[in-house]
């Protein structure tokens, strides 16, 4: 009944926000409201592979994306209430033709050719690469400097459901790519820290690209940096625990909210995770949701 009465409007999987009504609710009610709408509208599961030892010679070369993240990568920035972020310089990619060539690379990719840990190496990149595409394609057309990724989204599309570009010579959308290439094909928990939705509160983009014959090491030092951060990863404050909202969203990819909030704590490794897991019970609150573009400030 509550659900219905707060009338929760219809937005992308990714980006959550109820009606000023919904905080009137209990904080376990609002949660659990919150948590089953992002399910009903991201109804693909995680999949069945777990990423294993990679062997042999990569097929796609991913060092142009490399080189684009690490001439126009910034970290430790702070934008709002959100500190050591990675931001981006989206008119320097704009004008770095290396950038451009990497999108037509990606559109050409054999997919026939690829093995699994390279594949997910190629679509972790694909997602980051042709989001940092629609901002500068946006951009490249005279459109205003971006705020938030979500002014992107029109009545008729929100922008993780428009096309963004192609891989393999498939077009296919953020959105597509995070719940049907990744998601539904991966039980890999770890890909929530490594592809981001160029947000302020997004696990940071790392500033290198993704390959096959790192990506296990690399996927954890993702998950590490984003729980270290104690502005949008994990706190722990005076008997209460504080997670990324992602890992609401999408606990179900975790085993559950118990179970997420478990895999945070083992990534953190420190004396308070040492103590939480001590404890039978303890409070749980997700930070609050930035998406404020991750753009380089001038």
């Amino acid at each position: 009944r509550a659900l219905r009465r707060a009338r929760l409007q219809h937005l992308p999987p990714d980006h959550f926000t109820a009606p000023a009504m919904i905080n009137l609710l209990p904080l376990k009610l609002r949660l659990w409201l919150e948590q089953r709408y992002v399910e009903r509208l991201t109804p693909t599961g995680h999949g069945e592979r777990k990423l294993g030892q990679f062997s042999g010679a990569t097929v796609v070369d991913h060092q142009l994306w490399d080189q684009v993240l690490k001439a126009h990568l910034t970290e430790n920035v702070t934008i709002g209430d959100v500190a050591g972020i990675s931001t981006v310089d989206y008119a320097a990619v704009a004008s770095d033709g290396r950038f451009d060539q990497y999108l037509a690379q990606l559109a050409a990719v054999d997919l026939d050719k690829i093995p699994p840990a390279e594949e997910l190496a190629l679509y972790i990149n694909a997602y980051n690469a042709l989001t940092v595409g629609l901002i500068v394609a946006h951009e490249r057309r005279g459109g205003p400097a971006l705020a938030s990724i979500n002014e992107m989204s029109t009545p008729a599309a929100k922008v993780w459901d428009v096309p963004a570009g192609q891989v393999g010579g498939e077009q296919l959308s953020l959105g597509e790519i995070e719940h049907h290439k990744l998601r539904a094909r991966w039980n890999e928990p770890a890909l929530h820290a490594c592809i981001v939705c160029a947000s302020a509160s997004c696990p940071n983009l790392r500033r290198e690209a993704f390959c096959a014959a790192r990506l296990r090491e690399q996927m954890d030092e993702q998950v590490a940096t984003w729980f270290a951060n104690p502005t949008k990863g994990l706190v722990w404050d005076a008997g209460q625990l504080t997670l990324s909202r992602i890992l609401l969203w999408f606990s179900a990819d975790f085993g559950g909210r118990q179970a997420a909030a478990d895999f945070a704590l083992r990534a953190l490794g420190t004396s308070h995770a040492a103590e939480l897991r001590k404890r039978s019970s303890f409070a749980t609150r997700y930070f609050e949701y930035s998406w404020r573009i991750n753009r380089t400030p001038n």
